[in-house]
């Protein structure tokens, strides 16, 4: 392996992958490493969901950029997107904080609709609308392949140079200032100019390797999330819309046209650490199999019918605000080092996002001249309280 380039981007994911999108426009000798394949992490095991429905203006914008490079993916390679629009009901206490969200994202050119919640009922026949006293429909959401999206970013980035290595564990990094080193398992090292850790809830476990104590380590811990695939009944078949679930705090994504993928909205999820260095399940826990799917059958009592077909379990790297840490990391002692992580299961849906954002902070473009204010990711905003505010705290994970 060539053992110095420009940049080195650690971890093979949606995000890094984007990453070495954006930097391959400008840049011509770059490494995309990862410890294991493409997109074999936790990219593989997102729900793959798309949409625009943020509550902080900012992360509104980045998604709505972000839809529209997935959904018009045709020159970057094959997105698998489908557009099956997205049901967003709220109780009639969190009316006014949704209505004042509505109108903000309508400001930004995005289409958000006001439905009667009775017209739930025509794609879930015989659904409770207890708790679901104003409903929001956005039409152009949906969903797309995570999988196929991560190595079209990196096949065009080949074809301009990107030099891709998989099944290669970084240990550390070392800066002096001028050159970043990997310090590989097996005693292998290579440089660069500039690194970027893309890495997930890996990323403190590289810094402590690195020297970085543990009292100055990144805000970002794991917490386990699991989604339940159910083969619905005849009665639900048919494509039908991503139904989100507050009081209940689960979504329910209708996945062509039999399928319907059963997942989490509960914070309490999040503040559940994980210790990493453990065996991490591939499957779902049989308590969160059946607490899951009591929830779902109160909420559209016809999938007591659906069969289960699978369950996979991933790990999010979450931050206390929920919004993904973008930054230089010379504070640390590490001149040239970036990390863009911290992404707290919005990974896949805003990475493109994530990759401009991180490719333009890295070409050393102004954060006040950028797409993206990416300064506003700093990891110093929580110490100095400035974290990235939710309109809809205490409304599940919607953010």
């Amino acid at each position: 392996m060539d053992d110095d380039f420009e940049i080195i981007i650690i971890g093979a994911g949606s995000t890094g992958a984007s990453i070495a999108y954006y930097l391959s426009k400008i840049y011509k000798k770059i490494l995309l490493i990862d410890k294991g394949g493409i997109a074999e992490g936790n990219t593989g095991k997102s729900s793959a969901l798309i949409r625009t429905h943020y509550s902080n203006e900012l992360i509104a914008r980045m998604a709505k950029y972000s839809y529209g490079i997935i959904s018009n993916f045709d020159s970057i390679g094959f997105s698998g997107f489908h557009s099956t629009g997205m049901i967003f009901p709220f109780s009639s206490s969190q009316e006014s904080a949704a209505r004042e969200n509505a109108e903000m994202l309508r400001n930004l050119g995005l289409d958000e609709k006001e439905i009667d919640p009775r017209e739930i009922e025509r794609y879930f026949p015989g659904i409770s609308l207890s708790g679901f006293d104003y409903v929001l429909f956005e039409p152009w959401s949906g969903y797309a392949d995570p999988v196929a999206v991560t190595n079209s970013f990196i096949q065009s980035a080949q074809t301009r140079g990107l030099i891709v290595r998989t099944g290669k564990l970084v240990l550390s990094v070392d800066s002096n200032g001028k050159k970043v080193t990997l310090n590989m398992e097996g005693g292998e090292k290579v440089t660069a100019k500039k690194v970027i850790l893309a890495t997930n809830v890996w990323t403190n476990e590289i810094l402590v390797k690195s020297g970085v104590p543990k009292e100055r380590l990144l805000p970002i811990t794991a917490s386990l999330h699991s989604v339940i695939y159910l083969r619905r009944p005849r009665s639900l078949t048919g494509e039908k819309p991503t139904l989100w679930d507050p009081p209940n705090l689960a979504y329910y994504k209708m996945e062509g046209e039999t399928i319907c993928a059963l997942g989490s909205l509960d914070p309490a999820i999040d503040k559940r650490e994980i210790d990493i260095s453990e065996p991490i399940p591939e499957t779902a826990e049989y308590d969160y199999i059946e607490d899951y799917m009591t929830r779902l059958v109160s909420r559209i009592p016809a999938m007591g019918d659906s069969t289960m077909v699978s369950s996979i379990t991933g790990l999010y790297d979450m931050t206390p605000d929920g919004q993904a840490i973008i930054s230089p990391l010379d504070y640390l002692g590490f001149e040239g080092v970036y990390v863009c992580a911290g992404l707290s299961g919005h990974g896949f849906k805003l990475s493109p996002a994530f990759g401009l954002i991180t490719s333009e902070m890295v070409s050393g473009i102004d954060h006040e001249k950028a797409t993206f204010d990416w300064t506003r990711f700093s990891p110093h905003r929580f110490k100095e309280g400035r974290p990235i505010k939710s309109r809809f705290e205490g409304i599940g994970t919607i953010y």
